[in-house]
């Protein structure tokens, strides 16, 4: 079922409504390289916050004025507060560059970063597993980068650090009041061993839709302003090469999505795009 942002709102405010008080509702975005996933991932869970708090959220999700226009980033602060919902991107659970220098070819791990094979799909899996046990004040883990253990400080994840280029842990653990957890990334919807489990422990699927040549050319522009590579020739060999083969794969093999979003170039996923 292909949906407006201000729809989106409705359905997961609507399936948050029905939920048992000791459940967390769980909301994949997924989409292929450039399509917009984060751009509409962080302003989607403010737009939600601010529907069931009946106020703007003290410490919203999207950076308003992230580094990069094509990129959004999530804020440090989010969900500090009352805020019922909380986003979380897959690329925290990226191996880091260090542990990439460990895989049998290393070249090819590097080059091909960003590939479904370059996460730390077991990893992922527990978090998943976690945020599926029932909610209480007590429940609470700690992450590591191959294991997550009990800790009395909730359930943390990992972010990535753009300018770093590796995980980093998050500065705020998911807690009890958090409910509602959006999760944006490529393969939360892969249908491929292990990831399709996790594709089917969501409650709600969304897939981000887009004109191939749109993302093709949002990603070259990514990519060349984070410095992944020192030449616009060179993000386009890169792009073809990783990008749009990791976007062809998440379009073809795609656990079927709950709704579907179009992202379109002028039509960008603003605060004013959840209000239409």
């Amino acid at each position: 079922m292909e949906v407006t942002p201000k729809q989106l709102v409705e359905k997961i405010v609507e399936a948050y409504r029905k939920l048992p008080s000791d459940q967390r509702l769980l909301v994949a975005i997924a989409g292929p390289p450039g399509s917009g996933k984060s751009t509409l991932a962080y302003p989607l869970t403010d737009a939600l916050n601010a529907r069931l708090l009946h106020h703007r959220p003290s410490n919203p999700s999207h950076v308003e004025r992230p580094t990069s226009l094509n990129l959004a980033e999530a804020s440090e602060s989010q969900g500090q507060d009352d805020e019922i919902a909380i986003c979380v991107g897959l690329d925290g659970w990226h191996y880091s560059r260090a542990e990439l220098d460990g895989f049998e070819d290393p070249k090819e791990a590097h080059w091909r970063r960003g590939a479904a094979f370059t996460f730390n799909l077991p990893s992922y899996h527990t978090f998943l597993s976690l945020l599926r046990l029932p909610v209480t004040p007590s429940a609470s883990t700690t992450f590591s980068s191959s294991s997550v253990n009990v800790s009395p400080t909730g359930i943390p994840f990992p972010t990535f650090s753009h300018s770093l280029k590796d995980p980093l842990p998050s500065s705020l653990p998911i807690g009890p009041r958090h409910r509602i957890i959006l999760i944006e990334g490529l393969y939360t919807l892969l249908d491929q061993p292990g990831w399709e489990e996790c594709a089917e422990m969501m409650d709600i699927r969304v897939f981000v839709d887009v004109d191939r040549e749109e993302a093709r050319g949002r990603v070259v522009r990514r990519n060349f302003e984070a410095g992944i590579v020192d030449s616009i020739a060179k993000c386009e060999e890169r792009v073809d090469a990783v990008d749009m083969v990791n976007g062809e794969q998440v379009r073809t093999r795609l656990v079927s999505p709950t709704y579907i979003i179009r992202s379109i170039e002028g039509q960008p996923f603003s605060a004013q795009a959840f209000e239409r």
